[in-house]
């Protein structure tokens, strides 16, 4: 397994579809920034991505209008934050992977450490960030109104 960082650019195309697979987005061409995401790679296939968020934005270009109305922000940080993970198939340690990678990444980019905004109903995801060394700091009711509650979790770098 390989870790691009940015996404290549050959590669983007499919990385938007497995985000997409996983987090919706609506119709149409979803444009991205292959900067601010990470992808796990084996050959030409991606395993795994994740988004990663900072004051400029994203993974995703733009968001459409709905989307953008109807998201509640978490509180700012100066952390780099993981702005979501998916994996092709869990538990053959791409995750892991893809987050050390952002650890990386977020020292090449002078950040002090990594945040992550995690379902609380996603029992699976906390566990995984906690096993990680992440710690929660707060909750709050961010993201989508239909989300539920959500832990902030941080963990320095």
């Amino acid at each position: 397994m390989k870790i691009c960082a940015p996404v290549p650019d050959a590669a983007l195309p499919q990385a938007v579809l497995l985000w997409r697979s996983a987090f919706g987005g609506g119709r149409g061409v979803m444009h991205a920034r292959a900067e601010n995401a990470i992808a796990a790679m084996r050959g030409e296939v991606i395993e795994g991505i994740v988004g990663i968020r900072d004051d400029r934005g994203g993974f995703l270009a733009v968001t459409p209008p709905l989307m953008r109305l109807l998201f509640r922000a978490a509180p700012p940080t100066a952390d780099l934050v993981l702005d979501g993970i998916v994996v092709r198939r869990s538990r053959r340690g791409v995750g892991r992977a893809l987050v050390t990678a952002a650890e990386a990444e977020a020292r090449r980019r002078h950040r002090h450490g990594l945040r992550a905004e995690v379902q609380l109903r996603n029992r699976s995801a906390v566990a995984f960030y906690r096993s990680l060394g992440f710690v929660e700091e707060a909750r709050g009711r961010y993201g989508w109104p239909w989300s539920g509650m959500v832990a902030i979790m941080r963990k320095p770098v």
